[in-house]
């Protein structure tokens, strides 16, 4: 009797467990779809930056860099051109805003030669991608700012850069 019963009602216990796992898969696979043309930007992309004085145009600086785009419009930055012990992760957000074109914004913490907080850094860009989402380009601002959040100093990044293989 018992053996009977527990072949009646596993069955009935798998489908209700699996069927949600299903549907939901079911669900999500359009909205992934219908996104995929925003979605281009997402991987890793080797790029080379130039930081500008934004009054007079004068190079600033020149490092390169890997830009990580994930989906869900996250985003990773790991500059390669500074001391590591001076600036935290590179971490911020993205979004589409036209066919090939986006912008993005990250934030980092900046740290003093012993260890200590001296502020932090927010860079907005706007970036357009190549029709093969194969090379891309952006600029904007870097505003850096005193523990305090008192702003010191504006920068105006550009960078060009090309899918990482």
């Amino acid at each position: 009797m018992r053996t009977r019963i527990a072949r009646t009602i596993l069955p009935l216990v798998l489908v209700a467990c699996i069927q949600p796992l299903v549907s939901a898969q079911t669900i999500r696979a359009p909205q992934h779809k219908h996104r995929a043309r925003h979605n281009r930007i997402v991987g890793v992309w080797d790029v080379q930056n130039r930081v500008l004085d934004c009054s007079t145009g004068a190079q600033i600086a020149t490092f390169p860099a890997l830009h990580k785009y994930e989906l869900g419009g996250t985003l990773q930055v790991v500059p390669g051109g500074n001391n590591p012990t001076s600036a935290s992760a590179h971490t911020g957000i993205w979004q589409p805003v036209g066919k090939n074109q986006y912008q993005m914004a990250f934030k980092f913490f900046r740290y003093d030669s012993a260890g200590n907080n001296i502020g932090w850094a927010v860079v907005r860009n706007d970036v357009a991608i190549n029709e093969a989402a194969t090379a891309y380009a952006g600029s904007g601002k870097a505003e850096i700012f005193d523990s305090n959040g008192n702003s010191l100093a504006t920068s105006c990044p550009t960078f060009t850069g090309t899918r990482f293989q």
